[in-house]
């Protein structure tokens, strides 16, 4: 849809309008794995909670961005709007991967199951926007809307204080070796710093004397 939206309403040729909408996917390369790596540093800060926070963030700036493109006409706007608006989709679908594993352990196949059925089933009906019976920026905007509006929801998912506990115990020992690291860094630190006033006082009082 892409390429044929920059062909009709920039007056790109078929092959410049395809490498222009080939920004889009090449966002992949990155941005889903900057999703699900604030995704876990929210988490770290937040617990679950600060996840589906991420998520919210990610749904309700892709939502924004969408709506913006829609409304640019001229193709020098119209690109970098279509870039942030790529990367918050991207980094979207890393932030969703993020919440899932943490929403029902017992049924996990099953729970990411109807996430990716429920991209596809979106996507079709997405589709329907764009049979011509209303303007394709007009289309843009409303699902920007839609997106905007349905990123509220991740508000609604619930995490029960046994989850919170095991997924910071979980967190805990998987870092570890890096929290003690730190700490004989940190320990290494003080004792150095103790050691130099320790000196520092010696050279003075001799000094004084």
């Amino acid at each position: 849809m892409a390429a044929l939206y920059f062909a009709d309403y920039f007056d790109l040729s078929l092959v410049a309008a395809g490498f222009v909408a080939a920004s889009f996917g090449l966002m992949n390369i990155f941005a889903r794995t900057m999703g699900g790596l604030f995704g876990d540093n929210f988490g770290a800060l937040w617990g679950l909670k600060g996840r589906s926070f991420w998520l919210f963030i990610c749904l309700l700036f892709e939502g924004i961005a969408l709506m913006i493109f829609s409304q640019m006409h001229v193709l020098f706007l119209a690109l970098p709007s279509l870039i942030v608006f790529s990367l918050f989709t991207q980094m979207a679908e890393g932030a969703t991967y993020s919440v899932v594993p943490f929403i029902n352990k017992k049924a996990l196949g099953a729970v990411a199951g109807v996430v990716g059925a429920g991209g596809n089933a979106g996507a079709v009906l997405a589709g329907f926007l764009f049979k011509n019976t209303i303007d394709w920026s007009e289309a843009f905007l409303i699902l920007g809307i839609v997106v905007s509006c349905a990123s509220f929801l991740a508000f609604f998912v619930r995490f029960s204080t046994r989850q919170e506990d095991e997924q910071r115990a979980a967190f805990a020992a998987a870092n570890i070796e890096t929290l003690r690291a730190r700490a004989e860094k940190a320990n290494a630190a003080l004792e150095e710093g103790l050691d130099a006033i320790a000196r520092n006082g010696q050279d003075f009082d001799a000094a004084k004397a």
